[in-house]
């Protein structure tokens, strides 16, 4: 358990250290979720007035700006996330009373932090069914530090991709020998409905989950309790979505993407390849998953992968943040064939691949902090480009530190 807590410790320290810098530590989508916990926690409902009214007006460290980018008459976001902040929050508020005080986004970033560990936790006992003590912790720990999983563990630990990971990760584990107890069938069709609340598009992770539930030849009143359960906890949703639009099926974040919906092949190949993000460009240990899935023939982690994948491809091929975070919830699937590569090569030669692919990602998180000009707002990046940029990026930052100072390499190069 040590590992585990020299992981909490250093991400901790990394979303602290980003937090204290850039003065909040909820990014991105992020920010419609703690609009529910604020509103849920210290409104009572679903008063998105106050919470709307200082993410507006913001001071950060670049000054005042808006951290909105959606309609304000409606919060496009499922709750889910928002309800999985509020013990955080809630508790926090009993010992600070300012609710827009930045102490209180440490803990959504705290909670989130937790959740991957406890996902890699049950991840790992997953894999012992399959591999030795040795690989599977091996396994487990190489790609959370060569995947976005440790950027989104550290540096933006507050999204909706760490309690989707956690949940498919505990479901993968606890569905595989399966005790066949009616609470148990009400446990996975709670925590089924309530990842449906969480992130909509991730339920196609639970394939292989059900799956594995089918094999054990549940009876018809096993299946009621399950999906009983899954529909109570996929009601806050829904009542969500009436209480804001009149219509408990009107999921506003739908309307953002589908006017950009296309069928477009190429669109598949830049999800994998685009220099912007591509999966396999920022982020290569995910090839060496599919590689394990294919030679293991785990079917249905491939399709489950294939069909998310493609509806991704073809709605938004280049993602936004870090690396193609859609799949952050199907890194479980990723990692059993990660696991799979790792026995037929050995330890000790995944070990160079390791250190490389280490050395890949953190000059990844490096590059992309301090080149977004091209790492985030330029759409015609090309892969020499970012290629002679991963080098490029560190050498350049010395230089402004050695010249300028460090105080002006992170407010003006980082921050800026």
């Amino acid at each position: 358990m040590k590992k585990y807590f020299y992981i909490f410790t250093g991400c901790f320290v990394i979303f602290i250290i980003h937090l204290i810098l850039d003065r909040h530590g909820i990014y991105g989508d992020g920010n419609g979720y703690y609009a529910y916990t604020q509103a849920l926690v210290f409104d009572k409902g679903l008063n998105f007035g106050p919470i709307y009214n200082f993410l507006g007006n913001f001071m950060g460290a670049k000054g005042e700006f808006s951290r909105f980018f959606w309609d304000r008459t409606v919060n496009p976001y499922p709750i889910g996330t928002g309800i999985v902040w509020i013990p955080s929050v809630a508790l926090i508020s009993l010992f600070f009373h300012d609710r827009f005080s930045m102490v209180f986004e440490m803990g959504p970033g705290i909670t989130g932090i937790l959740l991957v560990i406890g996902g890699m936790y049950f991840l790992k006992k997953y894999l012992r069914n399959f591999f030795s003590e040795k690989i599977a912790a091996f396994s487990v720990l190489f790609f959370f530090f060569t995947s976005n999983l440790f950027y989104y563990s550290s540096f933006e630990p507050a999204l909706s991709h760490q309690p989707s990971f956690f949940i498919i990760s505990f479901l993968l584990y606890k569905t595989y020998k399966f005790d066949k107890k009616i609470i148990n069938y009400f446990l996975i069709g709670a925590l089924s409905g309530f990842l449906f609340t969480i992130r909509v598009a991730d339920i196609v992770f639970l394939i292989p989950v059900y799956w594995q539930i089918l094999k054990t030849a549940p009876s018809v009143k096993s299946w009621a309790v399950t999906l009983i359960s899954a529909a109570i906890f996929t009601i806050p949703l829904f009542w969500s979505l009436y209480v804001m639009s009149g219509s408990p099926f009107h999921l506003a974040y739908l309307d953002r993407g589908l006017n950009t919906y296309s069928f477009k092949i190429g669109s598949i190949f830049d999800f994998f390849f685009t220099a912007k993000r591509g999966l396999f460009t920022w982020t290569p240990v995910y090839f060496l998953g599919f590689v394990g899935l294919f030679t293991s023939r785990k079917y249905m982690f491939l399709l489950c992968l294939t069909i998310l994948i493609i509806f991704v491809s073809f709605w938004a091929p280049v993602s936004v943040e870090f690396g193609q975070r859609w799949v952050v919830g199907g890194i479980a699937y990723f990692t059993f064939g990660l696991a799979s590569f790792i026995k037929k090569i050995s330890i000790k030669k995944a070990t160079v691949l390791f250190v490389l692919l280490l050395a890949w990602n953190l000059l990844t998180i490096f590059h992309y902090y301090t080149d977004k000009p091209n790492m985030i707002h330029n759409d015609n990046l090309t892969f020499p480009e970012f290629f002679v940029g991963q080098f490029e990026s560190p050498i350049k930052s010395f230089e402004i530190i050695r010249d300028k100072g460090l105080n002006y390499f992170f407010y003006k190069t980082v921050l800026y």
